[in-house]
């Protein structure tokens, strides 16, 4: 097991995102704002990023200049790299690189904080170009995507949510909610999927048991679960172990994993009980504002 996947390491990572999600991100949403690329830059192709693509950018966030990391995007987009691989290629192994950082004492915890913050927005901030490229025009069903009670991985979430929208489904993520606010939210609404992040290995015991009840309280029967995290890529056997159904590795594997547990989601409902999870793909942009 790498060093990032230490429970002191997974757990300090826990309490720095939510220092960022509690208290700055509301601050920097307020603040300067580069707004999205536009959608020629993203159409462009070919630039592949690079590892030093991604210290470069670490750089650029932890300056004191709010705009570099935007204007780092903006120029690998406008040499042709995707948004796709700026989220997967670049936000990602940048996220890691700050944590680690961070664990091995390279940089304070108010840089680091600052940086992620900054990353999170410009995700937001390249939605609109990323939600533009998607060719569906039909709803596929709906998904919850959360963390075990007591985590907090939103950055991750966040890009999976984005990459499950494009697809066509209509997605509610959020922070992660109490074990009594997701009963309720899947005994009075249709989900056909629900997605964790899970982060330590400490809280399998309590996904474990949040599982077996939000399938029973759910008023889908078939409730299908999908996992994700560095524990489950180390050993999907634990997948099995805590009841869930699938494990998506990453963001650009999540939209596949769904769609393979669909059927199972809809099999022997009534075509009433089938529309129930189709719906207004919107509900990811009202949940992700409410963040």
């Amino acid at each position: 097991m790498d060093h990032l996947s230490s429970p002191l390491s997974s757990e300090r990572l826990e309490r720095l995102e939510r220092t960022i999600q509690n208290e700055l991100v509301p601050r920097l949403m307020t603040s300067h704002r580069v707004g999205p690329v536009s959608p020629a830059m993203a159409a462009a192709a070919g630039r592949v990023l690079s590892e030093d693509d991604v210290l470069s950018f670490v750089t650029a966030v932890r300056s004191v200049d709010d705009a570099r990391g935007a204007q780092f995007i903006r120029g690998v987009l406008s040499e042709g790299a995707s948004v796709e691989a700026v989220y997967l290629d670049l936000l990602a192994p940048s996220a890691r690189r700050l944590g680690a950082m961070w664990d091995n004492d390279e940089c304070d915890f108010v840089e680091v904080t600052v940086a992620l913050g900054r990353m999170q927005r410009l995700l937001r901030d390249l939605s609109q170009v990323f939600l533009a490229e998607s060719g569906h025009a039909e709803p596929v069903g709906n998904v919850l995507l959360t963390c075990v009670p007591g985590e907090q991985h939103t950055l991750g979430i966040i890009m999976v949510g984005e990459f499950l929208l494009r697809d066509g489904w209509r997605v509610l993520v959020g922070a992660p909610w109490t074990e009594s606010d997701l009963l309720t939210m899947v005994a009075s609404e249709w989900y056909d999927v629900i997605g964790f992040s899970v982060g330590t290995e400490s809280r399998l015991n309590v996904l474990r048991r949040d599982i077996r009840r939000l399938k029973t309280a759910s008023r889908n029967p078939n409730l299908q679960i999908m996992v994700g995290g560095q524990l489950f890529a180390d050993d999907p056997s634990m997948a099995e172990q805590v009841g869930a159904n699938a494990i998506a590795s990453d963001a650009r594997e999540a939209p596949v994993i769904a769609r393979s547990l669909l059927p199972a989601a809809r099999a022997g409902l009534s075509d009433a009980n089938r529309s129930e999870g189709l719906g207004d793909r919107g509900q990811f942009r009202e949940a992700f504002r409410r963040e």
